[in-house]
């Protein structure tokens, strides 16, 4: 079996455990062929939980270059960030690549008329109208390789609808017109089921209803990614049980981020 992941957080972010370097050695330990590093990376000054720039060169970059000095025989290490997209931020994003091998999009803010709002908030149409749309403009740049938990629109809007299946299918369209992958999250899994409106016991995410659609375009490029921030995610149930969830919906994951080896098989 292939066992590859490039979303993974350590202790910089403020809500996640250890350093690259740890999960390194965790993903050699369980047989990885590849392992990518993308913890938040540093966005809005006022946000201090994430890293800052100074940890972004002097921590985050020195100890993954550490670990592929010391493993490089062992597993393929790349460098990357999980961000959100916010459009005057566009040369913060090419500056940030010129150190990286890539970068995750993942989108947990809005911004409307100003003014930021949180996905795991009070939501409403014009939340999700614009989630979709800087969705879209970020894959656009082509500064971002995979959408992470692409269906993140429906944590706390949980019907489903004509709206939201307007918006998986304007996000799944961009994401084939620009190569992006769309990440099945394994961390959704380790958050639990809820009741959809068909009475069905559903993952919060990856939401059953999105990824039906999904299903439907071929063209689309999918990805597990395993969202560990705890030394105990790695290569734990949930992401097998990611697996499951996309062979029940015949969909054709793809295990390697980079190169020839990320053809469909």
């Amino acid at each position: 079996m292939i066992k590859t992941n490039y979303h993974t957080h350590c202790y910089l972010c403020g809500h996640a455990q250890g350093l690259p370097i740890d999960y390194i050695i965790l993903a050699i330990d369980h047989g990885y062929q590849e392992i990518g590093i993308s913890d938040h990376g540093p966005l809005l000054d006022n946000w201090t939980y994430r890293m800052n720039m100074n940890d972004f060169y002097q921590i985050y970059l020195q100890n993954i270059d550490e670990a592929i000095d010391k493993f490089a025989d062992a597993i393929t290490i790349y460098k990357g960030l999980e961000l959100e997209y916010l459009e005057e931020y566009n040369q913060h994003y090419q500056n940030l690549l010129e150190s990286l091998d890539y970068l995750i999009l993942g989108q947990h803010i809005v911004q409307i008329d100003g003014e930021i709002f949180d996905i795991f908030g009070d939501v409403d149409d014009q939340f999700l109208i614009a989630y979709k749309d800087a969705v879209i403009k970020a894959m656009k740049t082509k500064y971002f390789k995979i959408l992470a938990h692409p269906d993140l629109y429906l944590f706390s809007y949980r019907r489903w609808n004509d709206l939201t299946e307007k918006i998986a299918r304007d996000i799944i369209e961009a994401a084939i017109e620009n190569n992006v992958f769309l990440e099945i999250n394994c961390n959704g899994i380790r958050r639990g089921r809820i009741k959809n409106e068909q009475n069905e016991t559903v993952y919060i995410y990856p939401r059953k209803e999105f990824w039906k659609i999904v299903s439907e375009y071929k063209a689309a490029k999918i990805m597990i990614g395993e969202d560990n921030h705890a030394f105990k995610h790695v290569d734990d149930y949930a992401c097998q049980a990611a697996r499951d969830f996309a062979d029940d919906l015949g969909l054709k994951v793809i295990d390697y981020l980079f190169g020839e080896k990320n053809e469909k098989i």
